[in-house]
């Protein structure tokens, strides 16, 4: 790659979908937390001079351990938000604007997606060195049904019109920066 990418990992959740007292990004997958995983990933990819992780206040100092006891020299934490939205805001706001810091591109990760793939993270990041923006998609599997007002089955998409989104995404750091401005101004 030629030119300067970061990555961004918001792992402030408390897992409530999941159910269980420990946040997913926490729990143990082959003796290491699945952050760790994921982490190690993003060590590995030379071209991703640093990584910004959102954890929440109270994860910081077990972070800061589990960095140490890793080896995980590229990673930056901050403070995370109440929400994933504002966890993003705060990365891309730790960037900052320094013209000799500013990446070129910031990937989006989640924290709990452990299998990030070199290859499928250098066609993100190069399409949106290219186009601006850049993600994952991959075809509906399930049925996505919609529900009339008494709770009914109205309708289902047609599965093959629609795509599942996932991360990693990828954008020119001035593309997300300026929507993540706009955007939380009315949030």
């Amino acid at each position: 790659m030629n030119f300067k990418t970061v990555a961004i990992l918001p792992a402030a959740g408390s897992g409530e979908r999941l159910g269980i007292s420990l946040p997913k990004q926490y729990c143990d997958v082959l003796g290491r937390p699945i952050i760790v995983h994921t982490l190690d990933s993003f060590q590995r990819i030379e071209w991703i001079e640093s990584v910004i992780v959102a954890v929440s206040s109270d994860r910081l100092d077990y972070m800061k351990q589990i960095l140490s006891q890793y080896c995980l020299t590229k990673v930056k934490l901050i403070e995370g938000d109440i929400s994933r939205h504002r966890s993003i805001k705060k990365c891309i706001d730790a960037i900052g604007d320094n013209h000799d810091n500013k990446p070129d591109i910031v990937i989006i990760h989640d924290a709990v997606r452990p299998f990030a793939d070199e290859d499928i993270m250098s066609q993100v990041a190069l399409a949106a060195h290219k186009y601006g923006a850049s993600g994952t998609v991959q075809p509906l599997v399930s049925t996505v049904i919609a529900p009339s007002h008494e709770g009914f089955l109205d309708h289902s998409l047609v599965r093959s019109k629609y795509r599942a989104s996932h991360t990693p995404q990828a954008f020119q750091y001035s593309v997300i920066k300026a929507a993540y401005n706009k955007v939380s101004q009315t949030c």
